[in-house]
């Protein structure tokens, strides 16, 4: 009886949804400590209790390095009081009801709550080694490549940069010092190993591109290109290559630790929605021009970037 009782208290320790609960009793215990108890929105009385004057002087001690003397809280308080009493009456007159803001927080908070509750558990080198082998592309150590370049201007020599870069592919080619070739330029003349993603932050994604898809000799004489970027015309050469290569799980345990987290944390919060969802019934009235999308939203949402809109 005991052990079965002890594994159903196990199973239910491990749920999102009893997290969501324990915390939310918890921050209702916190608020009624810090704040007192609850007087109602339409209460004509306001107690800023001892725990919210305490509260008030550690966030001026947090943010000046000491405590606030007795005239500072004093009007610290009387601050507080003034955002409380307008709050009250904002609330009262459906102030907050349409604003963008207020809702946007609101959401903000209830999902703070749910994603802290799946992330209290930290992920087991098991866990961490599955979410590895799931995505090995993903924590590849990508190639990297040493180049060294060497630079027509676009800007000095305009349309003819094309053409000039050909001449110094040959001379180079040919064993020419590419230190008296090309154009001076802020652009280092050679690059340490670097992936394709740093090469193209750079220089530009094409160039990057062209530069990784050269099937590189590594000797002095492999010159290649004309390659463009908005710089003008490169005729490069690969120095070294370190080639992409699997990894083991000590290598980005930390990257994948917080990886892990979040995925817990976006879970979570997926679960959240589409519990809260099946509370209600949901009709979207699409004006033209898209009337033909769904009238009802997706009752399982992903997390997923969010497009700005003003607000």
């Amino acid at each position: 009886m005991t052990s079965g009782v002890t594994g159903f208290l196990k199973r239910a320790a491990r749920e999102p949804l009893v997290h969501f609960l324990t915390i939310g009793a918890a921050l209702f215990v916190l608020n009624g400590l810090i704040n007192g108890p609850d007087q109602g929105p339409e209460s004509d009385t306001i107690i800023i209790s001892e725990g919210r004057v305490r509260q008030i002087a550690e966030s001026f001690v947090l943010l000046s390095g000491r405590p606030p003397s007795r005239e500072e809280l004093q009007a610290l308080v009387d601050d507080f009081v003034s955002e409380e009493v307008g709050y009250r009456e904002a609330v009262a007159m459906g102030l907050d009801a349409d604003d963008t803001i207020v809702r946007r927080r609101m959401r903000q908070k209830i999902e703070f709550v749910i994603e802290d509750g799946a992330a209290s558990e930290s992920p087991t080198d098991a866990q961490l080694q599955a979410r590895l082998d799931a995505n090995p592309d993903i924590y590849r150590q990508p190639e990297r490549r040493a180049l060294r370049q060497v630079l027509l201007s676009a800007d000095k020599r305009g349309a003819a940069a094309r053409v000039d870069a050909e001449a110094a592919l040959a001379q180079l080619r040919d064993g020419a010092d590419p230190a008296k070739l090309g154009d001076g330029s802020m652009l280092p003349a050679a690059l340490p190993l670097t992936t394709q993603d740093g090469v193209s932050a750079m220089f530009g994604a094409e160039f990057a591109s062209a530069a990784f898809a050269h099937a590189a000799a590594q000797n002095d004489r492999d010159w290649f290109g004309p390659i463009a970027s908005p710089f003008g015309q490169h005729v490069l050469l690969v120095i070294d290559i370190s080639p992409g290569r699997a990894v083991a799980l000590p290598e980005v345990v930390d990257r994948l630790r917080a990886d892990w987290i979040e995925a817990q944390r976006n879970a979570a919060r997926d679960a959240f929605h589409a519990r809260m969802r099946e509370r209600f019934k949901i009709e979207i009235e699409w004006p033209e021009p898209w009337k033909s999308l769904p009238q009802t939203p997706d009752p399982n949402p992903k997390t997923r970037p969010t497009p700005e809109v003003g607000e």
